[in-house]
């Protein structure tokens, strides 16, 4: 079938719907891939396996809410709202004084961005694709786009849950009306998908629990197997390279997401509690996000280079980078019930990367890393814990450590590679073939 993955991002950095891409090429689809369009970024390109990348203009600015009003005039009004006129997304501040009073104006103002952007999303899609049988995405900012596109061409979509999204992020501390509402919608529009796959199995239920559909394909958010023939790949120093850490400090590493409610605020309070504090360590973080600024700000204060942030990396070199971590913190607090569901693919790129890991408590990440014994579940809410969990893996004897490191290894090469989780994807897209 011809298969178009719609991603509300520019595609550098999804590893997820990367390598849905690949794994349905693989199997003899015909794959296009459609992006947001950026600077310095090229419109199309060609990627392993024949895969087509296109990356179309879609306005994202929370300003373009104001539409059809002159440019001048939306312009006008963000600044009324204290935000510039090109964010597409919110400060991750906590907003002070009087301007208070315009903080709910803003998420309204973002919140319609987000609906007013479904029409020319949609048709940009359809437009790049007009062929395409299928269309796929897991966001659900994505899923009117891809089911408008389908509308428009004929064709069918498949919704990938990688999130209970009403009990997610921002959009769980809204008002129960208007999650109910969402939940609403995104009930309907699942129901008309002609597939369902789900990021873990808590998730997996919760979605048959709450929408009554039935119940998704399974494919947990892991890495392809890396150096599959080592039994403990070496560390290659180029994380230390990158962010100047010499060979006989520790580090602790998060990589991912620059979000609020990750547990990265957390962790770098962590640094500063009594177990730690004296502790001559380098805590990296390699991603993107809200709270870059706020950790760059953080790692310009901090003392003796102890804060490093790094860039994103491409999914296809991060375990290069990754293996080169003493503890591998996910963090991630179980704040809303998606958190406590969730399995974030940086769980399982730790194990294959022989790193050890910090997990919350009362989430599923803390299941599985004290069923399978490959790290520590703290409450993330308190530093002091997050600090005792990080000491007491880097100062472990230096056996322990290293048979934690194979041991952790060991789960994640033959428990959880892409490879194992491929199959269900790719026998759903068979039987939607077979359907066809």
């Amino acid at each position: 079938m011809k298969v178009t993955i719609v991603a509300a991002n520019t595609f550098q950095y999804d590893a997820r719907q990367l390598r849905t891409a690949r794994a349905l090429a693989g199997d003899g689809h015909q794959l296009t891939l459609v992006g947001f369009a950026a600077s310095g970024l090229p419109a199309r390109e060609t990627l392993d396996g024949g895969i087509t990348l296109l990356r179309v203009p879609v306005d994202l600015t929370i300003a373009s809410a104001f539409r059809p009003l002159p440019a001048a005039a939306r312009r006008a009004l963000a600044r009324l709202l204290g935000i510039p006129p090109s964010a597409t997304s919110l400060p991750p501040t906590t907003p002070r004084g009087p301007d208070r009073l315009r903080a709910p104006l803003r998420r309204i103002a973002e919140i319609a961005a987000h609906a007013r952007r479904v029409g020319p999303w949609s048709r940009a899609v359809a437009a790049a694709t007009p062929d395409a049988q299928v269309f796929h995405c897991k966001a659900l900012i994505a899923l009117p786009v891809i089911r408008a596109a389908a509308h428009r061409t004929g064709g069918r979509f498949v919704y990938d849950i990688a999130d209970i999204h009403t009990e997610a992020a921002r959009l769980a501390r809204m008002p129960r009306w208007f999650r109910a509402l969402v939940r609403g919608r995104e009930r309907g529009w699942m129901a008309e998908a002609s597939a369902l796959t789900a990021v873990s199995d808590g998730v997996a239920d919760e979605v048959v629990r709450r929408f009554a559909v039935e119940r998704p394909t399974v494919v947990l958010n892991c890495p392809p197997a890396w150096h599959p023939d080592e039994a403990l790949p070496a560390r290659g120093g180029r994380l230390r390279a990158l962010a100047n850490v010499p060979a006989e400090r520790p580090i602790v590493l998060y990589q991912g997401g620059f979000s609020v409610d990750r547990g990265i605020e957390e962790l770098v309070a962590a640094l500063d509690e009594p177990p730690l504090r004296d502790q001559d360590l380098a805590a990296v973080f390699i991603g993107y996000g809200r709270l870059h600024d706020w950790l760059r700000e953080r790692a310009s204060t901090a003392r003796d280079g102890r804060i490093v942030v790094v860039d994103a990396i491409e999914p296809g070199e991060l375990l290069d980078y990754t293996v080169d971590a003493d503890v591998g913190y996910v963090g991630q607090p179980g704040r809303t019930l998606n958190q406590r569901l969730n399995l974030a693919n940086k769980f399982f790129e730790y194990l294959q990367a022989a790193v050890p890991v910090v997990v919350a408590e009362g989430t599923a990440h803390c299941l599985a890393a004290t069923e399978l014994a490959v790290g520590r579940c703290v409450d993330v809410d308190r530093p002091a814990t997050i600090a005792g969990a990080v000491a007491e893996l880097l100062r472990a004897p230096a056996d322990e450590r290293e048979r934690l490191r194979r041991h952790a290894r060991e789960v994640g090469l033959t428990r959880y590679t892409w490879e194992r989780q491929q199959d269900g994807l790719v026998e759903r897209y068979r039987q939607l073939a077979a359907a066809a």
